[in-house]
C-alpha cells in the first residue's frame, strides 16, 4: 500500500473554512454533517483549522467576528472532547426509584 501525501492547503481552502465559520456562527457552528460533507473532514479537524484562522490577525476579519468564531470553536471542541452524558440526552436512570429487590425468607 502506498502511503498517501499529505494535502497542501490553499489559501482557497482556508478562504472556504473562514466563509463556513462565517456563514454558520451564529448558529453556533455547522453540524457534524455539514462539516463532513462540506470538507471531509470531522468536526474536531474542522474546529481545530478554523481556530487556527480565525486567530490569526489579518483582514477580512474584524475584531468582532474573530471574536465570535473563536468563541464557536472553543465551545464545539469542548463538546467533541466531553460528549454528552446519556442521562444529559434525555436518558433516565430510574434504577434507584426501582424497589430493591428482597432475599427470599430461607
Amino acid at each position: 500500500m502506498t502511503p498517501t501525501k499529505p494535502r497542501i492547503r490553499s489559501k482557497r481552502d482556508d478562504d472556504l473554512v473562514l466563509e463556513f465559520g462565517n456563514r454558520w456562527a451564529v448558529f453556533g457552528g455547522g453540524s457534524a454533517e455539514d462539516i463532513f460533507v462540506t470538507f471531509g473532514w470531522t468536526e474536531a479537524q474542522y474546529f481545530e483549522r478554523l481556530k487556527v484562522l480565525a486567530g490569526r490577525r489579518f483582514p477580512p476579519l474584524d475584531d468582532t467576528l474573530r471574536h465570535r468564531l473563536l468563541a464557536v470553536c472553543a465551545e464545539r471542541l469542548q463538546r467533541t472532547a466531553h460528549p454528552p452524558s446519556p442521562a444529559s440526552k434525555g436518558h433516565v436512570d430510574d434504577s434507584a426509584s426501582r424497589p430493591t429487590p428482597r432475599p427470599s425468607p430461607t
